[in-house]
């Protein structure tokens, strides 16, 4: 296995700076994902650690290694595409077959290199058929025994899954992650996909503009999202206006008092706060609906509102309800009785400790 470690990594396209002095390590046989919007730096990287693109400055190790300056066929990577790449005219089996053959692998293990790196993707017995004469799911899967048949150190994947269906776009990445973790490659995932990002990573940089916004673990990252931009981006998330009161101030993880209009909040700090604005977020399913005049529970902020749109969905209710300062949100409940109908007046619950406090 190999850990790779960038170093004040900087990458120019011309006058334009697209990464700016970036720092980075990926552990050994990690799932790493580069999470973020078109155009916010993160293929760049990839294609940067593939070798694709020289960097203007900095580093990039693969353990120990230097391969800044190396070229790509040198660094033994496996690159799994967002189009397949796979010659049309040449049989599953000439596909797969020709990274060992760049490389001069003895001809007589071909063969079952080839078989072995087919049937871990489960395409075994697919070896004599054209690309053409496959899906989508099944071409993606032939791209990555291509990958893999190699045995790299490093495996880069850029977007394989946007071509695909919802349906199999599921699957494959079950398929992926699973492998992943059996051979314990080392494997760094680009996606614009949220939900791919979580389900598939043991940790995500978030990308904005060129920067890491947010770095860890799927769990911490959603739950604990650093800025209003992380927790848009990574779900749902109601990001609400706030104002720090002059006086009031608190260090991350401590609990703050803000103003909310003309009422107040109790939330949790993820990030220094200094009187002024900022933002509240919280999750639409961290948030619940009461009657206007029901109790309110301890450690719970009550905020009156009236819900403008009911939707039942079977397991859960999604609500759109205004609140009395004239801010929308959005609330996500599990079935629990009759629920709250269009133009019922309600309180809108806030744990908390599910109301995280943001300085703009």
């Amino acid at each position: 296995m190999t850990s790779i470690n960038i170093d004040s990594l900087t990458i120019t396209y011309g006058d334009n700076t697209v990464i700016s002095g970036l720092d980075l390590n990926i552990q050994d046989g990690e799932f790493f994902t580069l999470l973020g919007p078109s155009g916010c730096g993160k293929t760049t990287l990839l294609r940067t650690i593939a070798g694709f693109i020289t960097p203007a400055s900095g580093s990039i190790k693969f353990g120990d290694r230097d391969v800044t300056s190396i070229p790509t066929h040198k660094r033994n990577i496996g690159m799994v595409f967002q189009d397949y790449a796979l010659f049309p005219d040449k049989t599953v089996n000439t596909n797969v077959a020709y990274g060992l053959k760049a490389r001069k692998v003895p001809k007589s293990e071909i063969p079952a290199r080839i078989e072995e790196a087919l049937d871990r993707v489960g395409m075994g017995g697919f070896g004599d058929r054209l690309p053409g004469a496959l899906s989508g799911g099944q071409r993606q899967r032939v791209a990555l025994a291509r990958a893999l048949v190699i045995r790299p150190s490093v495996l880069l994947m850029d977007e394989p899954l946007s071509n695909l269906d919802t349906k199999l776009r599921i699957q494959i990445r079950e398929s992926i992650a699973e492998l992943q973790r059996e051979l314990g490659i080392t494997t760094v995932f680009v996606t614009h996909d949220q939900e791919e990002a979580l389900a598939m990573s043991d940790r995500i940089a978030l990308f904005k503009t060129g920067r890491i916004e947010q770095l860890g673990g799927p769990t911490d990252i959603y739950q604990s999202p650093v800025s209003s931009y992380a927790a848009d981006f990574i779900g749902a998330a109601n990001v609400l206006p706030i104002t720090v009161p002059d006086g009031v101030s608190s260090r991350e993880g401590e609990s703050v008092t803000v103003a909310f209009g003309t009422q107040r909040l109790n939330g949790v700090s993820r990030s220094l706060i200094v009187p002024g604005d900022g933002f509240a977020v919280a999750r639409p399913e961290h948030l619940t609906l009461a009657a206007k005049d029901a109790a309110v529970p301890a450690g719970v902020n009550a905020v009156p509102g009236k819900v403008l749109y009911e939707q039942y969905l079977g397991r859960v209710r999604q609500y759109r309800v205004a609140l009395s300062n004239g801010e929308e949100i959005h609330i996500s409940e599990l079935v629990d009785g009759p629920g709250f109908p269009a133009h019922s007046d309600v309180q809108v619950h806030f744990p908390e400790t599910k109301t995280l406090v943001m300085a703009s």
